[in-house]
């Protein structure tokens, strides 16, 4: 089964809080560069943000500038522009947008020829060669000038482009670009693999029957929506002998959101369990938390917070094993802290209460 995203242009909320695991869904990697913040999901698929420290000078509301891309091979960059000030659907429909980069005008583009998203409140731009061109000029230059025209006047906003280039960097190596032909920044001759191995899941469709009817009873602790899918981070996995894939178990709490694991190949999958360590040994659970997903170093965490803060909880760490016929994770690290005392703020800093390490050298 190939278990493939749709070019959304969905935007991430520019300013994510650097303490991400207090929020479930919400983006498992950022990085602050200059003037540009870049916030990337489970499924790796990325967003660059202008987020200056400070409010931008001017007021004049069009500097929301955002970059997506997906980790799918040579997929195309994306661009989301903010709607101006006072903007009209039907009144401003013949308007117009341009973006110039030191004083020098590099791209234009009709209102017309954009897709909207009115709850968000921005356009979607999706044009590979100009885009790449654009975003090129604007990793070499100073300042980006954003202007629009149309009904609601002529607006137009300047934006710092320190950063830009460091953030494309960091997208290229987390999503294993350097040296491709499909990289942003490090370009190279090799070419990009046949498919991707992470893959993010925004809809039902995407899932087959045997994991749907697991989805589809509204009894169950499970059930589980179109829009909570679309909200939760799912996402799918390579192994050398099948695929995982995550996703929610039904809504999320005020800092938690549970997830549950399916394992299998084509359209026969079944629901597995999280490898879990008690005091009679080695067992299972059926639901964790906040996952985050490392594919470079072939790790799944899951964190369960006792508050909003972060400084208490319980968080579990597996290995992938990719030769595993079954379920290819491997528990390797419990840590939990239970005193919601305002100190040791991150799972990272909780204690240790199992680790393989430290069961392999007493056994020794």
């Amino acid at each position: 089964m190939k278990i493939c995203k749709a070019l959304t242009g969905t935007v991430l909320a520019v300013g994510l809080s650097l303490v991400s695991l207090a929020v479930p869904a919400s983006a498992f990697e950022f990085r602050q560069f200059g003037d540009w913040g870049v916030s990337c999901d489970n499924a790796y698929d990325c967003t660059i943000s202008f987020n200056p420290a400070t409010a931008p000078a001017d007021k004049a509301g069009l500097s929301g500038l955002q970059w997506h891309r997906t980790i799918d091979p040579s997929s195309p960059l994306l661009m989301s522009l903010p709607f101006p000030p006072g903007f009209s659907q039907k009144a401003d429909a013949k308007g117009n947008f341009t973006i110039a980069v030191d004083g020098v005008e590099r791209y234009s583009v009709a209102v017309k020829d954009l897709s909207r998203d009115d709850v968000l409140g921005t356009f979607g731009v999706k044009e590979p060669d100009g885009l790449r061109s654009l975003f090129s000029a604007m990793t070499k230059g100073r300042v980006a000038t954003i202007s629009f025209s149309g009904a609601a006047g002529v607006i137009s906003s300047d934006i710092k482009l320190d950063g830009l280039e460091d953030g494309g960097r960091f997208i290229d190596n987390l999503q294993e670009r350097n040296g491709r032909t499909d990289a942003l920044i490090a370009f190279g001759a090799t070419p990009p693999p046949t498919n991707a191995p992470v893959h993010a899941i925004d809809s039902l469709s995407q899932l087959p029957d045997s994991v749907l009817r697991n989805l589809s009873d509204e009894k169950s602790v499970c059930y589980t929506t179109d829009d909570q899918l679309a909200q939760a981070d799912a996402f799918s996995f390579e192994t050398s002998t099948g695929t995982a894939i995550i996703l929610p178990c039904g809504p999320s709490g005020a800092y938690n959101q549970p997830y549950q694991i399916y394992v299998g190949n084509g359209e026969a999958f079944h629901r597995s369990e999280f490898p879990n360590v008690s005091d009679a040994g080695i067992t299972v659970l059926e639901t964790v938390y906040n996952v985050s997903f490392d594919l470079k170093e072939r790790k799944l965490t899951s964190v369960y917070l006792g508050r909003g803060l972060g400084d208490c909880g319980v968080a579990h760490y597996w290995n992938i094993d990719d030769s595993a016929t079954g379920n290819p994770l491997v528990l390797t690290e419990e840590r939990g802290k239970s005193a919601c005392d305002g100190s040791g703020v991150g799972a990272d800093k909780w204690p240790v209460t199992w680790s393989a390490d430290q069961r392999d050298t007493t056994e020794k």
